[in-house]
């Protein structure tokens, strides 16, 4: 009974973040501090050894810790201690496969620095197993949460499969040696390692360098790894976690680069692209100032051809159209899409354009209007419906004294989902949710004609195809998105970086704010995710038709909100 009250203290301080590991050992032994969590969910993943009398460095609690209120989901604890793996030399974390069934830790050694340890441990946690051993169908062994696993060798995790049926291992060829190592993989359900090395399509399967940083796909399918080359040029290792194949890249346009080691990666294009920076941080939507970081080179990740920045960039670091002594210090004209909003002045459009910009899967016309002056250089985006039965928000009209405000810039969308609407569903006419169907978090789920089916892929759909164009050409510095929900009042939410201008929009309208993760593939999701330094956030209104207040209301906020970002 002592016992059982003793884990349940430790249990309480682990939950308050008390007592985390603060040592640190050779190579990649620990990961993140703040733990591990996939970009979209709501849950993130820690592990803590909290140092309490009756379990002196004897026991590990693992927990689900919602991202939104900090309350704690499922807890697990392991004998020994254990950590989450670091998977490159920034410290960041990894172990968690794409859908969160799956988490690898790897056990703490102690000793790291004196000796080279002849074992390496890993423990395989089922995230859907409770502390419950519920029985395996038609067997009388009992399914347990944690599978540990034992290799001969000196092995760090590399990446894991999206759906946890197969991790990587990275193996040392020289112990003690952390640059010169082979990936292999390991089977979970036959819990055998394989005895082929991964090997890239020349037959190389022996690399020789430092991982610098690692990243990964929406999918989780393609892992990503820069190398700093032992000394040669950089490479990056794109290993297909779902097929167990890989592919070297060679990048000589960065060897002899100082500090190596500062150079971080981002995937941008829905995947499509591979981008190497100049440094730790993501670069800013807005100017760079001197020193910042700034893209060095481009991967296709389709062909792997590598690709210099194809902007001008100034000494500065501007674009070239931003630097000093350019013949114009204004943006280039917006073009193609936004064309209509540069149409020459008349009587009937000094404040106010339209156009049909996109068709829907069922061929129905979507709209865009702007109002106010497009010569404002901020402009304030509004989408009134991607949900066919949530289309309230389309009403709602930025005018100030039944005019459109000549100190705004204001864009609007009424209604991006125009088949949903005409067949009273939240879907379009495929039978997708749009809010699901963006790349940030993206992953495959249900079927078609499901509540939140997220698609085949990723912008699978016109109508989500055409809102990245609108924002990628507007590039807006405010997102409003608009939605329906069960509750009587309204509230505005946003989550990240998005949260100070969606505040300022809730004190405008005078609506409650709550702070809220983002779901995943949703469109606020991938606009604060892809656009740095700009903010798109959600405003759910409750269902039913508007009342005229509420509209009005809005409507006057929207254009105070466009007012504060055209002076901002």
């Amino acid at each position: 009974m002592a016992r059982r009250l003793a884990l349940a203290g430790l249990l309480a301080l682990a939950g308050c973040g008390i007592g985390a590991q603060a040592v640190q050992a050779k190579g990649l032994e620990l990961g993140g501090a703040t733990g591990v969590a996939l970009a979209g969910s709501p849950y993130r993943y820690v592990a803590l050894s909290p140092n309490y009398p009756d379990f002196p460095g004897e026991l590990t609690v693992v927990e689900q810790i919602h991202r939104y209120g900090g309350q704690l989901g499922r807890w697990w604890y392991l004998r020994g201690s254990w950590h989450l793996p670091a998977v490159a030399y920034d410290r960041s974390a990894g172990g968690l496969s794409a859908d969160e069934g799956t988490l690898v830790l790897r056990r703490f050694t102690p000793n790291a620095y004196l000796q080279v340890p002849r074992t390496s441990r890993f423990a395989i946690l089922n995230t859907r197993v409770h502390l419950r051993h519920p029985r395996r169908p038609g067997q009388d062994r009992p399914l347990h949460a944690v599978t540990r696993v034992a290799l001969r060798g000196e092995y760090s995790f590399h990446a894991i499969s999206p759906h946890g049926r197969t991790i990587y291992l990275s193996r040392y060829l020289v112990p003690g040696r952390p640059d010169a190592i082979e990936v292999r993989a390991f089977d979970v359900e036959e819990e055998r390692l394989l005895h082929e090395p991964i090997a890239a399509p020349d037959g190389t399967a022996q690399m020789k360098g430092l991982p610098i940083t690692r990243v990964a796909d929406s999918r989780g399918r393609w892992s990503y790894t820069l190398y700093d080359g032992n000394g040669g040029a950089p490479f990056v290792y794109a290993l297909d976690t779902a097929a167990g194949r890989a592919v070297r890249i060679d990048l000589p346009q960065l060897e002899g680069r100082r500090n190596p080691m500062m150079m971080r990666m981002r995937v941008e294009r829905a995947g499509r692209e591979l981008v190497v920076l100049s440094g730790p941080r993501v670069i800013p939507a807005r100017p760079p100032r001197p020193g910042n970081p700034r893209p060095l080179l481009t991967v296709d990740t389709k062909s792997f051809e590598v690709r210099e920045p194809t902007a001008t960039i100034s000494s500065w670091g501007l674009p070239a159209w931003l630097s000093k002594g350019a013949p114009s210090q204004a943006p280039p004209p917006k073009r193609g899409l936004l064309a209509f909003a540069r149409t020459p002045r008349r009587p009937g459009n000094l404040l106010a354009r339209r156009d049909v910009v996109g068709r829907s899967a069922d061929g129905r016309p979507i709209a865009l209007l702007q109002r106010g002056d497009p010569a404002i250089d901020g402009e304030l985006l509004v989408f009134g419906c991607i949900h066919g039965d949530e289309c309230a928000a389309s009403e709602i009209e930025p005018l100030a004294g039944g005019c459109p405000d000549p100190a705004s810039d204001v864009y609007l969308v009424r209604n991006l989902n125009p088949d949903g609407l005409a067949a009273g569903t939240r879907l379009n006419g495929r039978g997708v949710d749009l809010n699901r169907n963006f790349p940030a978090g993206w992953r495959a789920s249900g079927a078609r004609g499901d509540p939140e089916y997220p698609g085949p892929r990723p912008f699978s759909e016109p109508e989500t195809r055409l809102a990245a164009r609108i924002v990628d050409r507007l590039r807006p510095e405010v997102t409003i998105w608009f939605h329906q929900h069960w509750a009587r009042r309204p509230l505005v939410r946003a989550f990240g970086k998005s949260v100070p201008e969606a505040r300022r929009f809730a004190a405008l309208a005078r609506l409650p704010f709550r702070v809220m993760p983002w779901p995943a593939g949703t469109a606020p999701h991938w606009q604060n995710e892809r656009f740095p330094g700009t903010s798109a956030f959600v405003v759910e209104l409750p269902r039913g038709p508007l009342a005229a207040e509420m509209r009005n209301r809005l409507g006057r906020a929207v254009i105070r909100q466009a007012r504060k970002v055209g002076e901002d």
